[in-house]
């Protein structure tokens, strides 16, 4: 048994669960209309992903991730629980077309991308990576060494101007882990996907998501793990299996709940959080209580389903971004400075350093009624149509959004390319599966800013990782070209 990782979905089976989901609806008692969109929004979803190459590359992910963790996920959870699909939303009809025009804009913007794909992208063709090995070393040895220094700033020993800057353009742990379990696996002829090393590194990064309490930070090790086994095709094994029904497990009944409820209580950041998450892991009963009582009385501004649900009430968007289309109906457009500081963020503040933090989730939270007036830090997300419509009404989806996904798809496909070119690119596709479900138009231009990261890290691949690996690596069975060392084709 393999996990899968598609390059393209037939049109037989994605039309086939479309036409399953839909009768089920029907007989759910589902508006013939908006079961008829949701209908196409699959089919429109399918061709988009096959036409942008699947998950394999960094547009055909953004398109995948968008669609399941936008709507199809909120869709089938409701399907299972035998509740209309339209209910708990305010605007239904009105939200679900936006949804489709949003899916035939990402459509329009993978169709022009494939016109103009390059053979090679600059990443594979220019910056080739050497050797696997010594650059996941490499990668490892640098990630443990910005740890070392975030720590020594989080506790006051140093003060670097630019930490922010270089914590926000790091990514190198994520990248060891995939290169780890990936180098793993073919040094093992396939007999193993980790090592004692690599569960270290995973018990590391998951430590540092409990003191940040942050779900896209506990979530995105296993993540990681899932990733570098469905590249390299790896064939689970039962320890792998029951492995993984426990990891989804604790994070549904206590890795959700525990992120939800600590960051109401936690001190600062790093560090600063320690004895508020020490005293949260050991009464876990308290947290599993407490975010009980505050899902209980806060549900119902943003809920799709009748009854609280947990994480599946994080792996939609429809209810968040139904109530931001309402509002726009309602009190008109906000107008396109989102957009345009969206497209600001992709220079790096080293070379603007006042530039504007763009923060409208907050300001989107407060419109939809979702947070309190006095609440200035708490930030709401919501999906990029819905952004889309309430920035420019149907003219924002229909006509700026295709533009805007066809732009980044092109500098996406120039750059970065296909993931078996260059591991890189499966850092951003790691990226996306948190920014493209939820980032707005500003998480869409967020894809160029994390190229321009993986083009940093392309460099330190090619120049700098194998020089500081050759340094911790006493063997000398290293592969010599980039591709098999990849070990992908």
């Amino acid at each position: 048994m393999h996990i899968p990782y598609p390059e393209r979905i037939p049109y037989a089976w994605a039309t086939t669960f479309a036409s399953a989901l839909f009768a089920v609806q029907i007989f759910e008692q589902t508006q013939l209309l908006f079961a008829l969109c949701c209908f196409a929004f699959i089919l429109v979803a399918t061709a988009a992903f096959n036409i942008a190459g699947g998950l394999y590359r960094p547009a055909g992910a953004y398109i995948f991730f968008n669609a399941v963790l936008t709507l199809i996920v909120g869709l089938v959870v409701k399907a299972a629980l035998g509740e209309p699909a339209h209910t708990n939303l305010a605007s239904p009809q009105m939200t679900i077309e936006v949804y489709l025009f949003g899916m035939l804009a990402m459509l329009f913007g993978a169709y022009v991308e494939s016109l103009f794909r390059p053979r090679k992208a600059f990443i594979e063709a220019k910056l080739s990576m050497p050797s696997l090995r010594t650059v996941y070393f490499g990668a490892t040895a640098i990630a443990l060494f910005l740890k070392l220094i975030y720590a020594l700033a989080g506790l006051g020993f140093i003060n670097f101007s630019f930490i922010t800057t270089l914590y926000n353009a790091d990514h190198f742990l994520p990248f060891a882990l995939i290169l780890g379990v990936m180098y793993t696996i073919r040094s093992s002829n396939g007999q193993h996907s980790v090592t004692p090393w690599l569960v270290f590194l995973f018990a590391l990064s998951t430590g540092e998501g409990l003191l940040s309490f942050s779900k896209q930070a506990l979530f995105g090790p296993a993540f990681c793990w899932v990733l570098g086994v469905a590249i390299c095709r790896y064939r689970l094994k039962l320890i792998n299996i029951v492995s993984l029904i426990i990891v989804v497990y604790v994070a549904y009944a206590y890795a959700t709940p525990y992120s939800q409820y600590g960051r109401v209580f936690q001190e600062g950041s790093g560090f600063g959080n320690l004895r508020v998450a020490g005293y949260l892991l050991t009464h876990m009963d308290e947290v599993l209580k407490g975010d009980a009582e505050k899902s209980a009385a806060g549900y119902g501004k943003l809920s799709y389903y009748n009854h609280p649900m947990g994480l599946f009430d994080r792996l939609q968007m429809l209810s968040a971004d139904d109530a931001l289309i309402s509002v726009t109906d309602q009190y008109g457009v906000f107008g396109y400075e989102p957009l345009i500081e969206g497209a600001e963020g992709v220079i790096p503040r080293i070379f603007w350093p006042n530039k504007p933090f763009a923060y409208f989730g907050n300001t989107y939270g407060h419109e939809v009624g979702a947070i309190t007036d006095d609440d200035v830090s708490t930030s709401v997300s919501f999906g990029i149509s819905a952004d889309a419509y309430h920035e420019g009404g149907l003219s924002g989806v229909l006509l700026v959004e295709p533009v805007c996904m066809a732009a980044v798809f092109l500098v996406l496909s120039w750059f970065l390319g296909d993931a078996r070119g260059h591991p890189a690119v499966i850092v951003v596709i790691l990226l996306g599966a948190h920014t493209a479900p939820e980032g707005g138009i500003p998480g869409l231009f967020n894809m160029v800013t994390n190229t321009e990261y993986m083009l940093l890290l392309a460099l330190a691949c090619k120049y700098v990782l194998p020089i500081v690996g050759s340094i911790f690596d006493f063997e000398s069975d290293v592969p010599s070209t980039a591709k098999p060392a990849f070990g992908m084709n």
